[in-house]
């Protein structure tokens, strides 16, 4: 009796290992074309202009960007980073292609009634958080976000 199991044992593990090798090809010949079809950009975002001109209500304060950093870590770093550069885990390993939040000018292209209206609405493979996150919390990692970007440099007079 006991035999008749190794035997059965042996023998799953053999079609197992038979089977990996078989359909394994088939496999690795679909990935590029996944691939391919994950690493394409985005779809432009149309944004309404009172969405773009909406203003931040909450001042930018340590307790609002810690506010926002908590937040950050627990639902957007997985994609967007530990530091927001764009280099989550998440991203890499889908070929995500995710804005640089440490630089200027990635920052420069939105107003925060913009990132308001993304993080609300979600974009392209980012899903939006309109019932995950009250208004306020939203503007809390709008601040934290633009902490991340260093400050820029006053012109210099000539």
């Amino acid at each position: 009796m006991r035999s008749g199991r190794v035997i059965a044992g042996c023998v799953f593990l053999v079609l197992a290992l038979l089977g990996t090798r078989v359909f394994a090809p088939a496999a690795q010949e679909a990935k590029p074309q996944e691939e391919k079809a994950q690493a394409e950009p985005a779809k432009p975002l149309e944004i309404p202009d009172e969405e773009k001109a909406r203003k931040n209500p909450i001042g930018s304060s340590a307790e609002s960007v810690e506010a926002g950093r908590r937040l950050y870590r627990s639902q957007c770093a997985f994609c967007h980073g530990e530091k927001g550069d764009g280099r989550g885990e998440f991203a890499q390993e889908l070929k995500l292609t995710v804005p640089d939040f440490t630089s200027s000018e990635q920052q420069k292209k939105r107003t925060d009634g913009e990132f308001f209206y993304l993080i609300t609405e979600g974009h392209d493979k980012m899903p939006g958080q309109k019932a995950r996150l009250r208004p306020e919390q939203k503007w809390h990692l709008i601040n934290f976000i633009r902490s991340l970007a260093p400050p820029e440099k006053p012109a210099e007079k000539k």
